[in-house]
C-alpha cells in the first residue's frame, strides 16, 4: 500500500532494523513529524522531547498506562513504564543537506539493568522532486542473542508505525491528529488464542485472508468500527478507518500479567487511534508536528468497551 521497506543491517558488528519510505512532502515537514514531540505523537507513541543535543526524549509506549497529559498524577504513573533517552544528534535539513535526528535509550529494560543502549536515528533526504525519503534505523551497536531477539522483533512494529505516518502525509497532510489509547484487562488466554477471536470477529470469512497476517486491502468491521486493513503481523492489524472516525487504528494483542510466568497464559488487547481533525489555526499547508488537543469522536472508555467486545469473541 505504501513503499515502506524494512530489513536487518549487521554492519560493523551491530544489529539494527533499517526502514525506508518515500514521502510526498518537503523535508522540513517530515523533520517536524519525526523529530518533535507533537510529530512523533501523531504516528508512533505519545512523546515529549527537548530538541537539542543532550536533551531528553520520553516515550509512553505502555498501552495500559494512563494518558500523561491528563494531570500530574497520571503523568507520574505513566513515567513508571516510559522509556527515556538522550538526543545525540539534532541537525534539521537545510537545502541539500539531509536532516539527522538520533537518540540513545540506556535503560530500556528497566533502570540499572546492564544492557547496551538502544539507538534510533531518522535521516530525512530531499528527493529532488518536491518530496523526501525517510530512513529510520533502530537497534544496537553490538550483536548477540539479545540484539537478535529484540531488534528482529521490532521490525513489524516500525513498518506499521511508518505506514501510519505515510498514510497521513500522503492523503491528509494538512490535518491535525488527535490520539486515543485504550486497553482491556488481561483475560485467560494466550496471545494466539485471543488474536484468533479478534480475527474471527473483525475479518469477514468470505475475504479468505483471515489467516494471513500480512495481507492488506481487506475489509474489517466489528460493531460501529470499520475500515480497510493496511498492514498486519502475527497479532496486530493497522486499519485505515472509515468509522467511527477518519484516521488510522493500530490493534494488537500482547502478553499481560504481573510476572513473566503469569503472562504466558494471559493476554490483553490494546488500540491506538490516530483520528484526523481540522488543525486549529491551520492554513492548508502540510503539517509535520500534527498532534493536537482536540476532543476525539470516541474517548478511551468507548474504545475500551469496543475492545472488550472483541476479546469476548
Amino acid at each position: 500500500m505504501y513503499d515502506v521497506t524494512a530489513g536487518i543491517e549487521t554492519e560493523y558488528g551491530g544489529r539494527r532494523v533499517a526502514c525506508r519510505v518515500p514521502l510526498p512532502v518537503a523535508p522540513a515537514v517530515v523533520w517536524d513529524a519525526v523529530a518533535t514531540g507533537e510529530g512523533i505523537s501523531s504516528w508512533f507513541v505519545p512523546c515529549a522531547l527537548e530538541p537539542q543535543v543532550g536533551g531528553r526524549i520520553v516515550q509512553f509506549a505502555d498501552p495500559g498506562a494512563p494518558d500523561p497529559t491528563t494531570g500530574p498524577e497520571a503523568a507520574a504513573e505513566a513515567m513508571l513504564t516510559a522509556t527515556v533517552g538522550e538526543i545525540t544528534v539534532y541537525t534539521p535539513p537545510a537545502g541539500s543537506v539531509p536532516g539527522l535526528f538520533s537518540y540513545a535509550e540506556r535503560d530500556w529494560m528497566g533502570e540499572g539493568v546492564p544492557v547496551p543502549p538502544w539507538e534510533t536515528s531518522c535521516e530525512v533526504v530531499d528527493d529532488g522532486e518536491g518530496g523526501s525519503v525517510l530512513t529510520l534505523r533502530s537497534g544496537f551497536g553490538s550483536g548477540g542473542q539479545l540484539a537478535e531477539e529484540s531488534v528482529d522483533g521490532s521490525v513489524d512494529g516500525w513498518v506499521q508505525a511508518l505506514t501510519v505516518l505515510a498514510h497521513r502525509l500522503t492523503h491528509r497532510p494538512a490535518d491535525g491528529v488527535v490520539t486515543v489509547d485504550a486497553a482491556t484487562d488481561p483475560v485467560e488466554a494466550t496471545v494466539p488464542e485471543l488474536w484468533a477471536r479478534v480475527t474471527a470477529a473483525l475479518i469477514a470469512p468470505a475475504s479468505g485472508v483471515g489467516g494471513n497476517p500480512g495481507d492488506g486491502g481487506v475489509v474489517a468491521r466489528s460493531g460501529e468500527v470499520g475500515g480497510i486493513v493496511a498492514i498486519g503481523s502475527e497479532a496486530s492489524r493497522t486499519l485505515i478507518l472509515s468509522a467511527p472516525a477518519d484516521g488510522m487504528l493500530e490493534l494488537f494483542a500482547f502478553p499481560a500479567g504481573e510476572s513473566h510466568e503469569d503472562a504466558v497464559g494471559r493476554a490483553a488487547l490494546a488500540v491506538r487511534v490516530f483520528e484526523y481533525v481540522d488543525a486549529p489555526g491551520g492554513d492548508g499547508r502540510p503539517l509535520g508536528a500534527a498532534a493536537v488537543d482536540v476532543t476525539p469522536t470516541w474517548d478511551a472508555p468507548r474504545w475500551r468497551e469496543w475492545l472488550e467486545g472483541l476479546a469476548r469473541g
